[in-house]
């Protein structure tokens, strides 16, 4: 059940206020989205518990989003309550010295919240190595731990040691990232190619377990992802990469001979720079969902039908998609 907007506010207790039709395109990476029913930020994991615990108790569908990069809100937008994550907090335990035995890493510790990449950042200025692939990287710590995301030859599940999550029995819980069932851009905890809302579990944090490195090599390695990344990928509102790489190709490769590099359909273009990425080549208001899905739906078409490959979404389409 989803209380008309404008009827529900939640207890003291929880810390936040709601915001009622809240647009949410301008929160996501290619500019494209109708309103939540309710919308709150939350800056600390206790917000985010009392918050989510809330929510179940009244029965509110509930979704988190994060840097939203790799998503599609439905032009409809989404029912129920959005939850922006902003829980940013990350550490170094405990602090780098001189050596460290291999039972005694340091971990980077990073709430779901976090920038990826600025998590990437802080471990090479404390002369860590193992996240260099994901300076590159965007969205938020949360993010990647459900969708194992990955740059450069490296992934999430390489280097990450445990995650602290909300379960589904609103426990929390520390599970090593060996029960996550880590696989190409996929996890356990990923809830299939699309969401509209639910009580599912909420991660909350994440350990990664680095090693001593020499920072101005990783500086180096760092900075060539980079300019790689600026050299290959577009500059333009996008919702990164759009099908994830089916085994032995690559999907821009396979988009690109099929011809459709600079296609158009509404306000959603097929990336002269790299076309696995669909770019929102009008900004805010510029393109909708709609134009993305039926762009989506003519790539895998001509690739199915030219090459016999059935490229795959890698992102996820979230809200209502009822119409």
């Amino acid at each position: 059940m989803i209380i008309a907007p404008t009827a529900l506010q939640t207890p003291a207790n929880v810390g936040v206020a709601l915001e009622t039709d809240k647009p949410l395109a301008g929160l996501t990476s290619i500019k494209i989205g109708g309103p939540a029913d309710y919308f709150a930020t939350v800056t600390h994991p206790h917000q985010l518990l009392r918050l989510v615990r809330w929510a179940r108790t009244v029965d509110v569908p509930y979704l988190i989003l994060g840097g939203g990069s790799n998503l599609l809100i439905s032009d409809a937008g989404v029912r129920g309550l959005v939850i922006h994550n902003r829980c940013r907090t990350i550490r170094i335990d405990p602090a780098p010295c001189c050596v460290f035995p291999l039972d005694e890493r340091p971990f980077l510790f990073a709430e779901s919240g976090a920038l990826l990449a600025g998590a990437a950042r802080i471990s090479i200025n404390e002369g860590l190595t193992g996240l260099e692939w994901a300076v590159s990287v965007p969205g938020t710590v949360g993010g990647a731990v459900i969708n194992n995301a990955g740059a450069h030859g490296g992934e999430v599940k390489d280097n990450l040691w445990d995650v602290m999550l909300l379960d589904e029995a609103d426990e929390v819980q520390i599970v090593r990232a060996g029960a996550l069932d880590y696989r190409y851009r996929r996890s356990n905890l990923k809830r299939g190619e699309s969401i509209q809302g639910g009580f599912g579990p909420v991660v909350l944090s994440a350990n990664f377990r680095l090693s001593l490195g020499d920072a101005e090599e990783s500086r180096a390695t760092a900075q060539g992802f980079l300019e790689h990344r600026r050299r290959t990928q577009p500059v333009e509102p996008s919702l990164g990469s759009t099908f994830t790489n089916p085994p032995g190709d690559y999907a821009g490769r396979l988009i690109d001979a099929a011809g459709l590099r600079g296609q158009r359909m509404g306000g959603i273009e097929v990336s002269r720079t790299h076309a696995n990425f669909l770019v929102n080549a009008g900004g805010v208001g510029g393109a909708t969902a709609a134009d993305v899905l039926a762009m989506m739906a003519l790539i895998q078409h001509t690739v199915h039908q030219r090459f016999g490959v059935r490229l795959e979404p890698e992102i996820q389409r979230v809200g209502d998609w009822a119409q």
